[in-house]
């Protein structure tokens, strides 16, 4: 039986753009590419499916700021409007209605009304870069336009309280077509992570590190996906990197099924992190990762294997995060109850891969080849309960002999 989850036969179900990772991802790349490259990918594509695809992402988006309302909210909130989101393509068009909720929440309408609050009109190139390119510093318009075009045409103003929700529901929609994306601390507090305000400090070192990525089409692998053995609960660090990295493909790794988790730019895989087998399968079906996060299952063992594992096959200048170090001084998983701690743990472990940065000024190195850690860990940033790896090239070849080995005066 295989470690992944099963999947549907891609032989026998037409996938849609959004659930065809390839697809997703040529289209990712080509939107910060040249009209070539991009008029390429979509001619072969329906205009629906796409369609779909760009307003599945719209949505998402335009719900950051009403991600945990769910927690708030016993009924359902009135509706404050509707935007319609019109796509153009080589004589084509298609129309999605999108509602607007006084909580904040975006959900697609069921039909196409015509006392929407804005109507938005997109060529599907420009939407596709707005969305899946990179940020522009200087946007032009991109958009053609019209609020409250039911009233349009009239000389008589509508009620003021129809104005004020039209611009909130216009507002909140057009949130999610914004190229100006939210720091971390902001998406950890909204969509309800532990990486910030409580537990863990981590956003601020998060974005320290990662900021460099942002604007790049990567893959993303965090190990462990939260919420233990429910089936539907877990995922919220998931959706915080989808909308940190608006051009990134993210997977989350579990023990337990968390298929219910899928959408979009999200994939969930099934398999045991202590077991290099299941890893390297999963690898092989999604990798590269140019970052991996370890937040399984907090095992120093578990860790290590993982490390050993995943990291050789990591993107080259990719990063290696991993979380919870307190547990090496916690017997229960693994960790020793003194200090200083040995290899075993996933501190000592650290401290070690410190020393083999400098494998090639050690002494005696010549006895045995470096190991693949040795050779590609060019940089290792520990802080509190949170440590990254870089990967590179660690072979600059070490101080030459002929320098004195001692101070000369």
């Amino acid at each position: 039986m295989s470690r992944l989850k099963n999947e549907p036969n891609r032989e026998l179900l037409k996938l849609t753009v959004g659930k065809d990772i390839a697809l997703l991802e040529q289209l990712i790349v080509a939107a910060g590419g040249d009209h070539r490259g991009l008029a390429e990918i979509t001619k072969s594509l329906p205009l629906d499916d796409l369609t779909s695809v760009l307003v599945d992402e719209v949505v998402f988006r335009a719900n950051t700021h009403a991600a945990d309302s769910a927690y708030r909210q016993d009924t359902e909130a009135p509706e404050l409007g509707t935007v319609l989101v019109g796509v153009h393509h080589d004589g084509l068009h298609q129309e999605r209605s999108l509602a607007v909720r006084a909580d904040g929440t975006v959900e697609p309408a069921a039909d196409t009304r015509a006392d929407v609050s804005l109507r938005l009109d997109y060529d599907l190139h420009d939407l596709i870069r707005v969305l899946f390119g990179p940020t522009r510093p200087r946007p032009a318009g991109t958009y053609a336009s019209s609020f409250l075009p039911a009233t349009a045409g009239g000389r008589r103003m509508p009620p003021l309280e129809t104005v004020y929700q039209g611009m909130d529901a216009a507002g909140t929609v057009l949130s999610g077509l914004s190229q100006h994306h939210p720091d971390l601390s902001e998406l950890a507090r909204r969509y309800r992570t532990d990486k910030w305000g409580g537990l863990h400090w981590f956003t601020g070192l998060y974005e320290r590190h990662l900021r460099e990525f942002r604007e790049l089409p990567l893959r993303i692998l965090e190990i462990g996906i939260g919420g233990y053995g429910s089936a539907t609960l877990g995922g919220e660090s998931l959706r915080m990197w989808k909308r940190y990295f608006p051009r990134g493909l993210v997977f989350g790794l579990d023990i337990f099924d968390k298929s219910a988790v899928d959408e979009q730019r999200i994939t969930t895989l099934r398999a045991d992190q202590n077991d290099p087998r299941a890893l390297i399968e999963v690898e092989e079906k999604y990798g590269p990762f140019d970052i991996v996060i370890d937040d399984g299952s907090h095992v120093n063992g578990h860790i290590r294997t993982s490390l050993e594992t995943l990291f050789p096959r990591l993107r080259a200048g990719g990063l290696y995060v991993i979380e919870d170090l307190w547990t090496s001084y916690c017997p229960g998983y693994g960790g020793q109850d003194r200090v200083p701690v040995d290899g075993t743990t996933s501190v000592g472990m650290l401290k070690d891969i410190v020393e083999g940065i400098q494998y090639e000024e050690q002494p005696h190195r010549a006895e045995r080849p470096p190991t693949h850690l040795e050779r590609n860990v060019v940089g290792v940033h520990v802080y509190h309960n949170l440590a990254f790896l870089e990967k590179g090239v660690n072979a600059e070849g070490g101080v030459p002999t002929w320098v004195p080995r001692a101070p000369r005066y």
